[in-house]
């Protein structure tokens, strides 16, 4: 008994060295992921297939960040500035996004962009997300969206506390895009996306429920 406590002693001396040598082997971007800290959208809608995206994100355990923008068949999107981070290489077009490198020099950068969609894509506007997605808990991401003098918006994706014609919305992950339909004050009230998304909820619902009652009937006959 005494020759196997010895061992056993042996055998764990052994095997705290090895676990830092280990540890200190793999490399950085394992032990600690690029994470986003916290981001900051001013959006601003000049018409309903237009909008134009000031864009602040701090980024921490990365070098470059990479960030891809939805690009839908027939929109267009206008890189317009870059500030307090270097663009690495030219924004290229990967599959169905629009995809750009920055090197960040300070603890926030700025994206500036526009964004022209087609009629059948209105009022919906991409963010151009980084790669690094954000913990979902610290809720540090912030969205406000400006719509046109006399316009008001409803049924949004997502839900935004509206004062006047500016709404803000604090999230726990900076969405790839968001939907706004508004309308002049007064008007018949734009398409609503939540209306669309009750029905499809209800109908799914509805398929499920009968589904269920089929196989019930088939289990009693």
């Amino acid at each position: 008994m005494p020759v196997t406590i010895y061992r056993t002693h042996i055998q764990a001396r052994a095997v705290v060295p090895c676990c830092f040598l280990f540890l200190s082997l793999v490399p950085a971007a394992v032990v600690a992921a690029p994470v986003l800290t916290s981001a900051d959208a001013r959006i601003a809608f000049v018409a309903p297939t237009s909008c134009e995206v000031m864009l602040r994100l701090a980024v921490s355990g990365a070098t470059d960040v990479e960030h891809r923008l939805e690009s839908l068949e027939g929109s267009r999107s206008e890189l317009i500035e870059v500030s307090g981070g270097d663009l690495v290489g030219q924004v290229r077009e990967i599959g169905r996004t629009r995809a750009l490198v920055v090197r960040p020099r300070e603890p926030s950068y700025t994206i500036h962009y526009r964004v022209d969609q087609t009629p059948g894509r209105a009022n919906r506007c991409p963010i151009w997300l980084p790669t690094a997605p954000a913990d979902g808990r610290s809720r540090n991401v912030h969205i406000r969206v400006v719509l046109p003098t006399g316009m008001a918006a409803a049924g949004t994706m997502p839900t935004f506390v509206w004062s006047g014609p500016e709404g803000v919305a604090t999230l726990p992950h900076l969405p790839a895009f968001v939907i706004v339909p508004y309308a002049a004050e007064g008007e018949a009230r734009p398409w609503d996306v939540s209306r669309v998304m009750d029905a499809a909820a209800v109908g799914t619902l509805a398929v499920a429920s009968a589904v269920w009652l089929r196989r019930q009937k088939g289990r009693r006959a």
